[in-house]
């Protein structure tokens, strides 16, 4: 799938890379080549460990969605959950980093203009939102925002900042906003008011939303995630399957796809 987007390959500077929870960690990274292709649901690629050839490892760099773009800057929000994302929130301000992308199909490649939109982040799925609701434009958003714990729920001042009014859930109940899944406040809110929805998550909760767009009439895009190498669709370990038979690559018919598309059972979370 060709966006008529080229991705570049450059290097930028951490700006700032600072704890938003306790493993949710926000990078502004100065690099105007990507920043400039910047669009809502794409995503790109980051190293700030040394290259391969150099000994570095991990041996792949980390795809990252991309969270929002303020001039020549691009920001990620990303959890630690291995060595890479452990290596990345060790990376402290002024550090170079090599950045790779923008990658994929985003929001506005599926969209023909922006739509008053419902936004559903699970976890760490709350990284392409911001950009999401700044395309879109914030008056059209309501966020729907879930995580398993208030432990890792990101600051909430730093969340009203950008997203205003929002609701978020928690699964055990122990931080702020009502206790459940993100899907019980959403499918309230399409009850009162169908709208699309772009979501981003764990794979079981892309699939209840799949569903629920499914119930009550409504496009859902679905922003998925997958491991990754080449980031150009030539390896194909970032393929996932379709509810027709066929597959799709997350790096270049994705990460952006309709969720009824995507036969979810078959995706491993």
């Amino acid at each position: 799938m060709n966006t008529g987007i080229e991705p570049v390959i450059c290097e930028g500077v951490i700006m700032v890379n600072r704890a938003l929870s306790g493993d949710t960690f926000l990078m502004t990274i100065d690099c105007p080549e990507a920043a400039a292709l910047a669009a809502p649901g794409r995503f790109v690629k980051v190293r700030s460990w040394a290259a391969p050839e150099e000994g570095g490892a991990p041996l792949l760099d980390r795809p990252f969605s991309i969270h929002h773009t303020a001039g020549s800057t691009l920001s990620l929000l990303y959890r630690v959950v291995g060595p890479g994302t452990a290596l990345l929130s060790r990376s402290p301000a002024g550090s170079a980093v090599r950045v790779s992308g923008p990658f994929g199909r985003g929001l506005a490649d599926v969209m023909e203009k922006p739509a008053p939109l419902y936004l559903a982040g699970g976890g760490i799925g709350l990284a392409p939102m911001r950009l999401a609701m700044n395309w879109a434009g914030p008056d059209n958003c309501l966020l729907f925002y879930g995580e398993r714990s208030g432990a890792v729920q990101v600051d909430e001042n730093w969340l009203k900042g950008w997203a205003g009014d929002f609701a978020a859930v928690t699964e055990d109940g122990s931080g702020y906003g009502r206790p459940g899944l993100v899907t019980a406040p959403l499918e309230e809110a399409l009850a009162r008011e169908p709208r699309p929805i772009f979501t981003c998550g764990p794979t079981p909760m892309l699939a209840a939303v799949s569903s629920l767009g499914q119930k009550y009439g409504v496009p859902v895009w679905a922003s998925v995630e997958a491991g990754m190498a080449c980031g150009f669709g030539v390896c194909l370990t970032c393929s996932l399957p379709l509810a027709d038979g066929g597959r799709f690559r997350v790096c270049q018919e994705g990460p952006v796809v309709d969720g009824a598309s995507v036969k979810w059972e078959l995706v491993r979370s």
